[in-house]
């Protein structure tokens, strides 16, 4: 047997691609970070292939035996014998192997089984954040031999639990999943190599989208419309709570937006929290100049009629205004596909 793997280095058929069948299991995905539009994933694959030299004959008592090979038995068993080399394609640092074994059975088909943590990178779509349909997606190439040599053949891909929603860790749930064999192009190769990509469709779990978005501006709303009831011309001193309560609504909008924008990359382009606050903004501001002008004809050019009657006015327009400025922009954000 010794004899038989240490030739059995080269590739188990030199007229055609080896076909490697892949099993790809997921365990947990944790740790989805926006800003460094990475996450964390604990995996586990297995490889499988037909080599022929490596069959061999059991003895009388063991007829399906196999052979095992686990610890550091594994690194020494594929160093002498043909293994096809796989990477995570889009991973930033080398994976952590927590688990690998190798078992081979007489017949020559072998079985090469992994469990490994990683931390992969992915292009994040902050178009509608906080509204967010991320793609994860997770690359396993070939990383040494090209299709002449090998081709992937992917038999399975699925969740080691029964309910993949527990398995995502975090703020997330989980729409779809889809996996898919394609050809990855290289300088070194016109054949490309063999790749399998795995793409895990999330969401924001609507908990976050109502404490963080939804909950925080319908405050601001209530207060803002609130404030436009304080009437000036009845008595002097409610001009300065108006004015200072309006202030501090701008304010509380900015840093509130800012807490927000700390959640996502930075983008060189307009995204929906950045519009929905931007209007709110506005929306006071627009609120902070009428008050100024209530205050303004008030005190002196003495026109209360016409200070009452902007003020009346206002205090009932201003819940409207308010809520279709940001319904419009919510709703132009969700008509156009960011994604054409």
């Amino acid at each position: 047997m010794q004899a038989e793997l240490s030739n059995s280095v080269r590739q188990p058929s030199p007229y055609k691609p080896t076909i490697v069948f892949v099993y790809v299991g997921l365990n947990t995905i944790s740790q989805i970070n926006l800003p460094e539009k990475t996450y964390n994933i604990a995996a586990e694959v297995v490889l499988e292939w037909q080599d022929g030299r490596l069959g061999f004959t059991p003895n009388s008592k063991e007829k399906n035996a196999l052979l095992k090979f686990n610890g550091d038995d594994v690194n020494s068993i594929l160093r002498k014998i043909w293994s096809p080399s796989f990477a995570i394609g889009n991973e930033i640092q080398p994976r952590e192997i927590q688990n690998r074994s190798v078992s081979i059975a007489p017949n020559g088909w072998v079985r090469v089984y992994e469990q490994f943590n990683d931390v992969v990178k992915f292009d994040a779509d902050v178009h509608t954040f906080p509204f967010c349909d991320e793609t994860l997606t997770l690359a396993i190439d070939s990383a040494l031999d090209d299709r002449s040599n090998v081709t992937f053949d992917l038999q399975e891909f699925k969740f080691t639990s029964s309910n993949p929603s527990k398995q995502v860790i975090g703020r997330w749930s989980i729409k779809n999943i889809d996996a898919h064999t394609q050809v990855l192009n290289r300088l070194d190769s016109k054949l490309g190599f063999p790749e399998i990509v795995i793409s895990i469709d999330v969401k924001h779990i609507p908990q976050y989208i109502i404490f963080n978005f939804f909950l925080p501006l319908f405050i601001i709303f209530v207060a803002a419309a609130a404030v436009t009831f304080i009437d000036p011309s009845k008595v002097a001193s409610y001009s300065s709570p108006r004015l200072g309560g309006t202030i501090t609504l701008i304010l509380t909008t900015i840093a509130l937006k800012l807490s927000l924008s700390k959640e996502i990359p930075a983008v060189n382009y307009i995204t929906l929290t950045d519009a929905v606050f931007g209007v709110t903004v506005l929306t006071l501001l627009l609120s902070l100049i009428t008050s100024c002008t209530i205050i303004f004809l008030l005190n002196e050019k003495k026109q209360e009629v016409l200070a009452k009657r902007i003020h009346v006015t206002f205090r009932k327009i201003y819940p409207f205004l308010f809520v279709g400025c940001l319904g419009s922009t919510v709703l132009f954000f969700f008509s156009v596909n960011w994604k054409a």
